[in-house]
């Protein structure tokens, strides 16, 4: 029997003890509605369970704590209007995107940065995102890819400190000189080496100490005239250089910025040969600097990572 208005008695019920429950449900109807879909998607994601759903007086409403619950976790589907999607799963995860603006790589880098550093994704509507308290391990866990306050940091250190190959500039010799340099018992004694980013550099205050304590090694502007030359220049020594390798001897043209590769040095480093390096520039394996048709450099960290990447598939 129904009661006046049309209402079941569980309606009755409802109303005169004063429940809720229509305030903490909606309709399918209502869901679609608020996500622009049409009556056979709205029911699809009924269907996949991804929020909960309950039963009133015969017909199906969706509870909206689920909901809201289920929407700030995924990115696929947005409210006509109202908050963006993915509020809590952009709290709780990055996307490679995040990473690659956190450290200051290229996107492409950032997926095979994590995947080298052990940091296993999590795939929200087919995308990959990395979770927070995963990476913010594996950043702790290393010193060479930093964000922006590291970075600023460490701009300071870098600013008062030289690389080696700096180093080597400055004076105009190999680098291999500067390795000796320090190896010998007054660099050991004068030279401070610290470790930026992974990366032993010399400060140059005890570069200053070292360089007035000596004359063997001279900045060619302090060059005596006439004087001829005791070591190789530096930009000579990196022209070409001769590496036995598994086939034989072979000519590998160097770079003579620490932080790039020539294809020879990749292939090198590789032990494989420049046909395959060029073939995994191709295929945009890694990303690369083209100075020029005849000049391609690679950039040396995100080589590493590609080859640690590969290394550990096998």
């Amino acid at each position: 029997m129904l009661l006046p208005g049309r209402k079941t008695w569980q309606h009755y019920i409802l109303e005169v003890i004063g429940m809720t429950l229509p305030k903490k449900t909606m309709s399918v109807r209502e869901m679609g509605k608020l996500l622009g879909l049409k009556k056979v998607e709205s029911y699809w994601l009924i269907h996949k369970e991804y929020f909960e759903t309950i039963l009133v007086a015969g017909k199906m409403r969706v509870v909206i704590e689920s909901f809201e619950s289920w929407y700030a976790r995924q990115v696929k589907y947005h409210k006509v209007s109202g908050e963006a999607p993915g509020g809590l799963l952009k709290q709780e995860s990055y996307s490679a995107g995040d990473i690659a603006e956190i450290l200051g790589i290229s996107e492409a880098y950032a997926y095979q940065l994590m995947k080298a550093g052990g940091v296993k994704p999590i795939f929200v509507n087919y995308w990959k995102r990395f979770p927070k308290e995963a990476f913010n391990q594996w950043y702790a866990s290393q010193s060479r890819y930093r964000n922006a306050d590291d970075r600023h940091r460490d701009a300071e250190l870098e600013e008062n400190s030289m690389s080696m190959p700096d180093m080597a500039r400055l004076l105009d010799v190999p680098r291999s000189h500067v390795y000796s340099i320090l190896n010998s018992e007054r660099g050991k004694e004068m030279l401070e080496v610290i470790v930026v980013a992974e990366r032993k550099r010399i400060t140059k205050e005890s570069f200053e100490r070292w360089y007035a304590s000596q004359t063997k090694y001279l900045k060619p502007e302090d060059q005596p005239e006439g004087v001829p030359r005791r070591h190789k220049s530096y930009a000579d020594s990196l022209v070409k250089k001769k590496v036995r390798t598994n086939k034989g001897t072979k000519e590998v043209r160097y770079s003579d910025n620490p932080d790039y590769l020539t294809v020879d040095e990749a292939a090198l480093q590789a032990k494989t040969s420049t046909a395959r390096v060029y073939k995994w520039i191709n295929a945009g394996r890694f990303p690369v600097l083209r100075i020029s048709k005849m000049v391609t450099r690679i950039p040396r960290k995100e080589f590493e990572v590609f080859l640690e990447a590969n290394i550990s598939r096998k």
